[in-house]
């Protein structure tokens, strides 16, 4: 999936992320409380969730406050990153990449920030993956950085464990998950304003047009049964 080896990273990711982010909010927590409230609004209800790229597993304790009844699982090809994450989450399956079967379909597939690291020649072949394992009417949701972000390119042109990135845009992923035999039911920009501008924050939604926000997001659906 990836051709950097997440497995070196993996004790110090979140201190690493700290550092790259902190000049936008303190907080570093915020960024993924943002995603899965926005998950939230997208998805309000779900009984089985993937967090697909799961990484050493930051998203997962934000998941479960948030859909406290799903079942949900944690996959990464890294080893590290999963040990990680089981030590940091001991109560939460997590589940090696090559070891996720298709027999399960989940309601949600949540993917934050992995497809950069997907070379392009393999993303459309990584959704097929994805949407094999979706349930009838269930969501991929995508959050990936804004390319057409200048803070945003120079974030991820400093930051070590993205040197394999190639950014894609909003139309690129909204293109592949239509590919995929998805119906585009959700897309946007968000995360326009840091810390300094909190009190601006509640406007974000009404922004998600407008292509300056640090990252964004595509929601595909499946065809009900």
């Amino acid at each position: 999936m990836t051709s950097i080896d997440f497995d070196q990273y993996a004790r110090d990711y979140a201190s690493l992320i700290a550092e790259q982010t902190e000049a936008f909010d303190s907080d570093n927590d915020y960024f993924v409380r943002y995603k899965i409230d926005c998950l939230r609004s997208i998805a309000p209800h779900a009984r089985s969730i993937l967090d697909f790229g799961c990484g050493v597993g930051r998203s997962i304790p934000f998941l479960r406050a948030a859909y406290p009844q799903a079942e949900i699982i944690g996959s990464d090809p890294s080893a590290e990153s999963l040990a990680f994450a089981r030590k940091t989450n001991p109560k939460e399956t997590f589940v090696p990449l090559n070891e996720l079967g298709a027999e399960t379909r989940y309601d949600v597939i949540f993917a934050a920030c992995v497809f950069h690291h997907i070379a392009p020649e393999i993303r459309d072949e990584t959704l097929a993956f994805c949407r094999e394992r979706l349930a009838p009417g269930g969501r991929i949701v995508i959050f990936e950085h804004n390319p057409l972000n200048p803070v945003t390119q120079r974030l991820v042109n400093t930051c070590p464990f993205d040197a394999d990135a190639v950014l894609l845009g909003k139309g690129e992923t909204a293109a592949r998950l239509k590919r995929a035999g998805l119906e585009i039911d959700k897309a946007g920009y968000c995360l326009f304003f840091p810390g300094a501008l909190a009190a601006l924050r509640p406007l974000e939604r009404r922004l998600q047009w407008l292509p300056l926000g640090g990252q964004y997001f595509v929601s595909g659906k499946s065809p009900s049964a």
